[in-house]
């Protein structure tokens, strides 16, 4: 049982389907295309999605290639290693990088947001994380952040490569000019994908390029427009991402985000009860991943789980071997989260027992396909 920050356990269905091995100019993959892209717009509720051959961090480059010119200044708000991470893709870029930075466990608020574009009248963009899987932290309320900044007159480009499908997120009605996200994550399907969702607004800041590259969104689009990529995809994971947003859409995205929160706060508690000091609090608590300092070695418990087919993660960057990190995207239910709080009393010597809220559960027809045996 996988409880990391991704990739994550998968459907049966979407396990299977990742095997379909097709010709990538075939009308059935171009079916395929269209469909996935009808749905991920649905999911997003975006205008256009460009899907991506390649890891979430492709589509973040992607991102920062195709919407973010050299020499434009960028306000950043790193808050963990995901937040260097896009820091470092701008300046890569070679934009004007302003970088407001917090120590891990903490976030920002959205005065500090405004503070910091007032700062910076010259600034045209804002770049950040959504949420943050290193520290177990979030931006929880998106759309005032959303709302601050396109106030200002900004563009807006967030990596909410962990955050899709796990919080609200309305990319044309928040005018995000553009999200993106990675298949292995909430979406619960296998990796070698990533999506680049943008609004009307982000289409129109799309960058022109007189040569094509496989960094360029626009280039992707314009394939898609004929149910193609343009350059050989990976096709497994086009089939297995279709059939997990086949899936969500029958959840329900705000079932999904209601799972995802339920089943956070669930963990939480618990391991609040058991001794662990938790990163986060209420207003910045992330819904993908618990991260805290646990009551005895977190690389004992990290074995001891191991040993217990259960895999949890270590700290990033300065917090490495200094914190676990228990990933809860896509499908994880009552009944993982239930086995793994009896296997942490076992090895922690403790007796907690909270109810789990029923949002935490997953529906009947989604259930048969996940088995935490």
């Amino acid at each position: 049982m996988m409880l990391i920050p991704g990739p994550v356990n998968v459907p049966k269905s979407v396990l299977q389907e990742s095997l379909t091995l097709v010709n990538h100019r075939s009308d059935k993959f171009r079916e395929t295309v269209k469909k996935l892209e009808q749905l991920m717009n649905k999911h997003f509720s975006s205008t256009r999605v460009a899907l991506l051959s390649g890891s979430g961090t492709l589509a973040v480059e992607s991102m920062v290639f195709s919407l973010v010119k050299r020499e434009e200044k960028v306000i950043t708000f790193p808050y963990g290693e995901f937040g260097h991470r896009l820091r470092e893709s701008l300046i890569r870029r070679g934009a004007k990088v302003i970088s407001y930075e917090k120590k891990p466990g903490e976030s920002f608020s959205v005065e500090e947001i405004k503070k910091s574009i007032e700062e910076n009248k010259d600034a045209t963009t804002v770049a950040l994380v959504h949420n943050e899987t290193s520290t177990g932290i979030a931006f929880r309320d998106l759309k005032k952040v959303a709302e601050t900044i396109k106030k200002a007159g900004l563009k807006l480009l967030i990596d909410s490569v962990s955050g899709f499908a796990a919080y609200p997120l309305y990319v044309n009605e928040w005018k995000i000019d553009c999200v993106v996200t990675g298949s292995q994550k909430a979406l619960a399907s296998i990796p070698g994908m990533g999506f680049a969702a943008l609004s009307d607004e982000g289409i129109n800041e799309l960058v022109k390029y007189d040569l094509p590259s496989y960094l360029d969104i626009s280039l992707h689009l314009k394939f898609q427009d004929k149910g193609e990529t343009p350059f050989t995809p990976t096709v497994g994971a086009f089939f297995a991402s279709k059939r997990a947003a086949e899936l969500l859409e029958k959840e329900g995205i705000e079932n999904r985000w209601k799972r995802h929160e339920a089943c956070a706060r669930y963990l939480r508690r618990v391991m609040e009860i058991m001794g662990f000091k938790l990163l986060g609090n209420d207003s910045n608590f992330s819904n993908t991943v618990v991260a805290g300092i646990p009551p005895i070695s977190p690389s004992m418990l990290i074995s001891m789980l191991k040993e217990r087919n259960i895999e949890i993660s270590s700290g990033m960057g300065e917090l490495k071997d200094k914190i676990v990190r228990i990933g809860i995207l896509g499908v994880v239910d009552d009944r993982a989260l239930m086995k793994l709080v009896k296997n942490l009393n076992e090895i922690l010597r403790t007796d907690v027992e909270v109810e789990v809220p029923q949002e935490c559960k997953l529906p009947e027809e989604l259930k048969v396909e996940v088995s935490w045996d």
